[in-house]
């Protein structure tokens, strides 16, 4: 439907660092991002999703489920956008973007600013802060300066430390001194 429309779908986040990383998980929910505006987004799941949700629509995200074999799915699909966080809160002011790129350089870490795109010939990965290989080496480290990404949100902080447990991740020094200098957000 969005390739039919003339739109990019990607895979991002959390489902795309989990299928390179094999872990086994078989998540029921997918994280997507589009060049498409969310108006274009709820016409495209109109007549395919079973219910479709707009809480999130003034931050570019629209939800939907859908049924099938193995139960319920539910997909968040975020049309591309940049992001400004003001200090005294973690909603921030939403720019949409047509670039792939500017959505991924806003996420926590390289091994989540990947993407996979449904709409090519076949899926393609994009990596423009290499995530990929930092999966494979562990590595922590944010697409952004990290003082920059936890002053954006400051809970970025505690993934962190939950990265660092649940994957055995190793943060790189300039991380590790941007959580020290800005453990008081």
């Amino acid at each position: 439907r969005f390739r039919a429309a003339g739109h990019r779908l990607y895979l991002v986040g959390g489902t795309v660092r989990d299928l390179l990383a094999g872990d086994g998980s078989h998540e029921v929910d997918f994280d997507a991002t589009t060049d498409a505006r969310p108006e274009e987004i709820k016409q495209l799941l109109r007549g395919w999703a079973d219910a479709i949700w707009t809480q999130g629509e003034r931050f570019g995200t629209i939800g939907a489920k859908k049924k099938g074999p193995q139960g319920d799915r539910t997909y968040e699909i975020t049309t591309h956008r940049a992001e400004h966080y003001h200090l005294d809160s973690r909603k921030p002011d939403v720019e949409f973007s047509d670039r792939i790129e500017a959505d991924l350089s806003r996420r926590d870490f390289t091994f989540n600013a990947m993407a996979l795109e449904l709409t090519s010939d076949s899926p393609t990965l994009v990596d423009p802060f290499g995530g990929a290989v930092d999966l494979v080496t562990r590595t922590l480290r944010t697409p952004l300066a990290p003082e920059v990404s936890f002053s954006d949100d400051p809970l970025r902080m505690l993934r962190a430390a939950r990265f660092i447990a649940r994957l055995q991740a190793t943060p790189v020094p300039e991380l590790v001194e941007a959580v020290r200098s800005m453990s008081s957000r």
